[in-house]
């Protein structure tokens, strides 16, 4: 394999500044505002609700203050694991450092969240939570992710100063030959509707013992069959004069390499146990990954030695391709 020099990688300080900054933030906060309430709250108080939003389960107001210290508690854990597995690598530490952010916050901003509801009331069996609470947390959680994607260096030019090794798969092409290659990759259709029917037959079960509103339930079974069709959606592949483009729902932008980023292209397999922990778009120790289903992928080694690795049926031709048409020019 060609040399490489070693993929950037982000600082243990950065990444983890840029995971706990939020949480710490509005743990901090919600910490604030119990003390300043404390008087206005009820001992014990709702901690968790039904799907209706009735109160079911209590603790006290301690333990309720307390609980605001898993969102950087999360954080810091979630981030250390994804930057160890990663190897700081920044392409994929950045997104690891954006969903601990995310996770961490919605942890930390929940607690309070579910304690307004309760201010002036004196026996916590009564509160019902509206679901729109939690959506609000979740717009917080967004919005801190969004900051701490932003708040990480982004990846520099990944040029390659060599052309592919000489064993690299080539196809034949003429001097000012022009030729281009595409191609898809789907989970099987039998596993995909079994994924996305599997969220719908649990709301039924719950449905038909009855466990919460009807309406509600229904309302959480399209959410996630409609979650699960994202993940298994057809990824679309094409090389050509550009470089490489590999298209999915998630990420909504295709993700490109252009031809003189990339250092050498190869055949891999991704297995059903792969080293991406799952399918759809994601990081993992082989970098980042567009993953439809296990089999055949192709596996791009950018100048820096960063990885993209994108399923798709004919891999190897799309290999010799992109190596072919990547050494034109280059010495």
């Amino acid at each position: 394999m060609t040399e490489q020099t070693v993929a950037p990688q982000v600082s243990w300080v950065r990444a983890l500044v840029g995971a706990l900054s939020a949480p710490v933030v509005l743990a901090a906060i919600a910490l604030v505002l119990f003390a300043a309430w404390a008087a206005d709250l009820p001992d014990p108080m709702a901690v968790h609700f039904t799907f209706g939003g009735s109160a079911d389960g209590f603790a006290s107001q301690a333990a309720a203050r307390a609980s605001v210290l898993l969102g950087p508690a999360a954080a810091a854990v979630l981030v250390t694991v994804l930057v160890l597995i990663t190897r700081r690598d920044l392409r994929t530490a950045r997104l690891g450092v954006t969903l601990a952010s995310g996770i961490g916050s919605f942890l930390a901003v929940l607690p309070i969240l579910l304690a307004i509801p309760q201010r002036g009331v004196a026996d916590a069996s009564s509160v019902t939570v509206p679901g729109w609470w939690i959506v609000a947390g979740a717009a917080i959680a967004v919005g801190a992710a969004v900051l701490a994607h932003l708040s990480m260096p982004a990846p520099g030019p990944a040029r390659a100063s060599t052309s592919p090794v000489a064993d690299a798969p080539r196809i034949p092409l003429e001097d000012g030959e022009r030729v281009a290659w595409s191609g898809s990759a789907a989970m099987p259709r039998w596993f995909g509707v079994l994924l996305g029917l599997l969220p719908i037959a649990v709301v039924v079960a719950l449905m038909a013992v009855g466990v919460g509103p009807a309406i509600l339930l229904l309302v959480v079974a399209a959410i996630s069959g409609a979650a699960m069709a994202l993940v298994l959606a057809p990824v679309r592949v094409l090389v050509d004069q550009r470089g490489l483009s590999a298209r999915g729902v998630v990420p909504v932008r295709p993700v490109h390499i252009p031809l003189d980023e990339v250092a050498e292209a190869r055949a891999v397999t991704v297995k059903v146990i792969n080293g991406f922990g799952g399918y759809g778009y994601r990081v993992g120790p082989r970098g980042v990954g567009l993953i439809a289903r296990p089999g055949p992928a192709l596996e791009v080694t950018r100048g820096d030695g960063s990885r993209f690795t994108v399923t798709v049926d004919g891999a190897d031709q799309a290999a010799a391709v992109l190596n072919t048409l990547a050494a034109r020019g280059r010495v």
